[in-house]
């Protein structure tokens, strides 16, 4: 999601990450190389390197986003410590689907596709006609590698071979995900903290959400009680220990704590000063300078900066940073004894000392409180005076930073309502029945798809506030929200297991509650729905409206893919089907056997992920983009009856 701004527990520290640039010399002009991308996200519980130091992930979770292999989204950001482990895949699927060997990269393979299926009919003599383009060439070209994802949905016998990552395509191009000068280009309002008492579930803003000590705990007593048991955990204080040195911040009867206040005016969440004893448990003092840094970057307005200092001030620890004085200071005018005024020289920053205290060569207990006391202070003071909302009113973002922001957002709200079902995602119940029927073992596997891997299809399909968005096997609605949200978009989610469908409930109401918390306007016209789409009595009204509908259909048997084509041929023109398999075979030719196959209304293009960009696997693969087009069918109609009017 994004990096740290503080050091990791044991003080571990790097020199500033330097990209490689592309420099000319007059003189002798030299090519460099270009800068190896950067990964995007982080599954695993390996450092980060953020500024001056390494901080470890807390959690081997992915932001936001599919229960099954069926769908869903990353909650392991961009160098930032994942509060909860996201499941990654529950049950092991069969190795023609599943790469279990994803660590070394290898050359790419081509391999050819299917043959064309024929649909019955009079055998007529098809008229020469141009080719239906796929459009993957380009990404073909660039590395790219055939995957188990690569074959024709529709055939019910593939030839599946395993991913192999190209030898350079180890992580995320950053292009891919908008460069820092990207503006959001949205024209409605990203923010409302004039209406959060409005918003969230049934109006009541930001009422009822779930805290950071029922996390810590594993007791949550409000509304989002597992009830079923589903949701019980074992956690408890016992397995966290102290961050900070000093007496008073052990681990105790009465754990340390904090208040942190929110954008929102009045909104305040307590955050025990604990830090896990394990990579793999939720991580409150991460949340915290996590949620710091994006209200020092994305909230304060520039007429208080000096009060509470910018995101760059914080981002190294205060020994290595060089000093803001300058070195060597203005002389008076000539002749003058005068001397500068004492109050010339820069005060601490609340952002210096937030910094300071909790750098991990500091640790320094009572000067965090003190900083958190004036960051309250001054943020109740901004809020009375109404800055903050005038500001915030209308604000546009970069792309990078609004993704960074939604993410840690709905990873916040992420960690405490679905985390404590990861056991019972990666370990079904017992099915129902009907579900039980419905499904096969492979379609009961868990996986999700990750924060990137969204935010890519919202660029690429051009979702925005005007745009319907479904998706078709949601899990725990990651996507779904994502959508809402991050795009403005009227977003429907369907799903069949019982636990993932649960999950999706309880996250849509603690997300639409935290939208409150941080201001954020979202898409509130968003729904969460369990069952079979197949035979759901809203699918079929969702799917006439959709502009974009996501099917993560890895592991999905061909009679299923077969039930879909015949589901999408209620779709509109121009929208777009986005799937981890193809339903039309790649370089599809429209002839006389075929012009009625589902494969005649749809342009198809190809397209890559990235690593970690799913759970199921950390190497790179193929998703595609079906766009329905029926003028292609109809044009080859117009030829056929020309071409017969032309032989009598």
């Amino acid at each position: 999601m994004f990096s740290s701004i503080f050091g990791d527990q044991n003080g571990t520290q790097r020199g500033p990450q330097v990209s490689k640039v592309k420099v000319s010399v007059v003189q002798k002009p030299k090519p460099t190389s270009t800068s190896t991308p950067t990964s995007s996200k982080s599954y695993s519980s390996s450092s980060t390197v953020t500024g001056h130091l390494k901080v470890p992930s807390s959690s081997t979770s992915t932001s936001a986003n599919k229960g099954r292999i069926n769908g869903g989204s990353s909650p392991s950001k961009n160098g930032t410590s994942s509060p909860s482990p996201r499941p990654t895949l529950l049950k092991k699927v069969s190795s023609a689907i599943i790469n279990p060997k994803s660590s070394s990269p290898r050359p790419a393979k081509t391999t050819s596709s299917p043959a064309p299926s024929r649909s019955p009919g009079q055998k007529r003599k098809a008229n020469k006609i141009e080719r239906v383009q796929s459009e993957s060439e380009s990404d073909s070209d660039n590395g790219g590698s055939d995957s188990e994802s690569s074959e024709d949905a529709l055939d019910p016998k593939p030839k599946l071979k395993r991913q192999k990552a190209s030898p350079s395509g180890n992580s995320t191009p950053t292009s891919l995900l908008g460069r820092d000068d990207d503006l959001l280009g949205r024209r409605d309002d990203l923010f409302s903290l004039e209406q959060v008492d409005m918003r969230g579930e049934y109006s009541r803003g930001w009422v009822g959400f779930v805290e950071c000590e029922e996390v810590l705990k594993g007791k949550i007593r409000g509304w989002a009680s597992a009830g079923n048991g589903w949701g019980e955990t074992s956690k408890g204080l016992e397995k966290y220990q102290a961050y900070f040195p000093q007496p008073g911040f052990e681990n105790g009867d009465i754990p340390p704590s904090v208040e942190l206040l929110y954008p929102a005016e009045g909104c305040k969440e307590k955050f025990i000063l604990l830090t896990p004893t394990s990579a793999g448990e939720y991580n409150p003092i991460s949340e915290l300078r996590n949620a710091l840094r994006m209200i020092l970057e994305h909230y304060i307005p520039p007429s208080h900066t000096h009060i509470f200092g910018k995101l760059s001030d914080s981002l190294s620890d205060p020994l290595d940073t060089p000093s803001s004085m300058p070195s060597r200071l203005t002389s008076p005018f000539a002749g003058s004894l005068a001397t500068p005024p004492p109050d010339s020289v820069p005060t601490e920053t609340i952002g210096d000392a937030l910094r300071k205290a909790l750098a991990p060569n500091r640790r320094d207990g009572p000067g965090f409180l003190r900083a958190m006391e004036r960051f309250n202070n001054a943020m109740s003071e901004l809020q009375q005076e109404g800055s903050m909302k005038v500001y915030m009113k209308g604000k546009q973002m970069k792309k990078r930073e609004w993704s960074q922001l939604v993410d840690f957002v709905h990873e916040s709200a992420y960690s405490r309502v679905v985390g404590p079902y990861a056991y019972t995602l990666a370990h079904h119940p017992k099915h129902p029945t009907e579900v039980a029927e419905a499904i096969s073992a492979k379609e009961d596997a868990y996986g999700e798809l990750r924060h990137n891997f969204m935010s890519r299809v919202i660029e690429q399909t051009k979702l925005g506030p005007n745009s319907v968005f479904a998706d078709l096997g949601s899990g725990v609605g990651n996507c779904v929200l994502q959508a809402a949200v991050q795009a403005g978009s009227r977003s429907y989610g369907f799903e069949l297991l019982p636990v993932p469908a649960h999950c999706a409930r309880l996250q849509l109401k603690e997300v639409q509650r935290r939208w409150a918390m941080w201001g954020l306007k979202g898409n509130l016209d968003v729904e969460v729905h369990e069952g079979d789409f197949r035979v759901h009595p809203m699918v079929s009204k969702r799917l006439r409206e959709a502009d974009v509908v996501l099917v993560n259909n890895e592991v999905f048997p061909s009679s299923l893919n077969n039930d879909l084509t015949n589901m999408f041929l209620d779709l509109k023109d121009g929208a777009k089907i986005v799937s981890l398999k193809p339903f039309v075979q790649e370089g599809f030719r429209m002839n006389k056997n075929n012009c009625d196959s589902f494969g005649a209304i749809v342009k198809l293009s190809k397209h890559r992920y990235f690593p970690d960009w799913v759970t199921w696997k950390g190497d790179q693969g193929d998703y595609y983009i079906q766009t329905i087009d029926r003028s292609m069918r109809a044009k080859f109609e117009e030829e056929m009856m020309s071409g017969r009017r032309s032989r009598r």
